[in-house]
């Protein structure tokens, strides 16, 4: 693969991981409404506990909704943002076993590869074509998943 097909795999992964977890969140956000509209108990949550919810669902929906699109969409355009940026959304989708642990690697791979220090610059690394390939094939079952949609 081109470091160009690489770019347009990652960034395909990351409206389809950002895809998945914006809309697992709303869907929350959901049940969580009608729960809240639907019982009587619902009125005994008080005003901090509320709040809290409210902020840690805010800064979930930006980490793993919003930003991996807005990642997503600075790959498919080749901003140089895009790369720090990419590279913060790869920390923090390594939690995320298996699909991101898979993603977050690949897009080290990808960042620090010959191809993609030259779309998006940076320092040259030490990864081969082959080891981006094998980074590649970790990501397969959501890049397969991706295929069956078009």
């Amino acid at each position: 693969m081109t470091a160009e097909e690489h770019n347009k795999t990652l960034a395909t992964l990351h409206f389809i991981y950002g895809g998945m977890h914006g809309l697992t969140l709303l869907g929350l956000l959901l049940l969580v409404f009608v729960f809240v509209m639907g019982s009587p108990a619902a009125n005994s949550i008080s005003a901090f506990w509320l709040a809290v919810s409210v902020f840690v669902f805010v800064v979930l929906l930006f980490a793993v909704g919003l930003l991996p699109l807005l990642v997503g969409y600075g790959l498919t355009k080749r901003r140089r943002w895009a790369k720090p940026l990419g590279i913060v959304l790869a920390v923090v989708s390594l939690i995320n076993i298996p699909i991101g642990t898979a993603l977050g690697i690949y897009a080290f791979k990808f960042f620090r590869s010959e191809g993609g220090i030259k779309l998006y610059g940076g320092k040259a690394s030490t990864v081969k074509e082959r080891e981006l390939q094998d980074a590649a094939q970790g990501a397969q079952p959501l890049m397969k998943w991706a295929d069956r949609l078009k």
